[in-house]
């Protein structure tokens, strides 16, 4: 982080100055870790037995924030009975397929409740009639039980096996970061594309958000778990946003068939609870953004002025179009896919078969000048 996001880096440098920890976690010694209180070298891809042995020690020393998981996480939920945890099947969970190397999920609902995976353009939908939640958490098939039975597994001796990582020295973080976090402290945590880009980054990032929420540090100031990106565009591309599928703020864009007025978009896209629960305030903001005292609610608050998706519009599904002949022209902003897209011969195979092509930018990028 100090090097490659100084900006950002100074106001760590400025809490450090104030009394915050600084923990550095990274198979390099770094500008960072130079800085850091304490220095982890760990060995490269093992971040997810690391954490969970933090996670094992959370639940184990019951140093857990309990209000908080009780009220703001799914802790308490039951699970349905058919639900297997991977010890009880060799490293599997329940619902493999051995011969298409997935996954059915149906055995992972919780009991009385069935969810569906969002699919582009839709977020999750939930039947909340939940018929199973227990406070207590002694439960044997809720949620946090079986956390805590799945983790017992992550001891400080398998962490050093995995990770290298002394017992003494992996206490030592676990001491740090319990004791900064709970109902009057919280803790960040902060990784970069090293986390992001490993095939199980999800995972690393899935299992980073199980510990925050146990120790109450997610939705809090000072908490939550910080993605640097690596190039500004990156953040951008979500946030502004430039991604085809997105509006500001994370909206989905409408599609072309289903969403016809303000109300049946709102529909499919909120959700009874969490933060998309708010889906209509957040659009008609937008929108009243867009069209100030103009959108109404008579008028739909100008919801029609909205272009609408007619299906996959990203980088790969654009460069085949251009390949069949069906995508014609191309206009390049910020992009230099002839270099700097996976499959770059795939990139200038479809511009070459382009009718024209437009590149705005400051100097001849290379998709600017391949051609010749």
């Amino acid at each position: 982080m100090a090097e490659c996001h100084p900006v950002g880096f100074q106001w760590v440098m400025e809490a450090k100055a104030r009394g915050a920890t600084l923990i550095h976690v990274d198979p390099r010694f770094t500008r960072t870790s130079a800085v850091a209180d304490v220095y982890v070298p760990l060995r490269a891809g093992t971040d997810i037995a690391f954490l969970g042995g933090i996670i094992n020690y959370v639940l184990e020393h019951e140093a857990y924030f309990r209000e908080y998981v009780i009220a703001y996480t799914n802790g308490p939920t039951i699970l349905r009975d058919d639900f297997v945890d991977a010890e009880e099947l060799d490293g599997l969970f329940s619902g493999f397929d051995a011969e298409s190397r997935s996954y059915d999920t149906s055995t992972w609902q919780y009991q009385g409740t069935q969810t569906q995976a969002a699919a582009a353009g839709a977020r999750d939908s939930t039947d909340d009639e939940r018929t199973g939640a227990d406070e207590t958490m002694q439960h044997p098939r809720c949620v946090f039980q079986v956390l805590k039975r799945h983790y017992a597994r992550y001891t400080p001796q398998m962490v050093q096996q995995i990770c290298g990582v002394a017992p003494e020295q992996f206490r030592k973080i676990c001491e740090l970061v319990t004791a900064n976090s709970g109902r009057d402290r919280t803790t960040a945590f902060v990784y970069s594309v090293g986390w992001t880009q490993h095939t199980v980054g999800v995972q690393y990032i899935r299992t980073a958000a199980i510990l925050q929420a146990l120790l109450g540090n997610m939705g809090r100031p000072g908490g939550g778990i910080l993605a640097l990106r690596g190039h500004a565009s990156i953040q951008g591309s979500t946030d502004i946003p430039t991604l085809f599928d997105l509006l500001p703020g994370y909206l989905p864009m409408p599609f072309a068939h289903g969403n016809d007025d303000l109300a049946s978009y709102v529909q499919a896209e909120k959700v009874q609870n969490g933060f998309w629960a708010n889906t209509s305030d957040y659009m008609v903001s937008l929108l009243k953004a867009y069209w100030g005292d103009v959108a109404t609610a008579d008028n739909d608050f100008c919801y029609d002025y909205l272009p609408r998706v007619t299906g996959d519009h990203g980088t790969y599904a654009t460069v085949k179009a251009q390949i069949e002949g069906t995508c014609k022209g191309y206009f390049l902003f910020g992009q230099n896919p002839a270099v700097g897209s996976a499959n770059a011969r795939m990139q200038r195979l479809g511009m070459a078969n382009l009718d024209w092509l437009v590149v705005r930018d400051l100097v001849q990028i290379e998709s600017a000048t391949w051609w010749k």
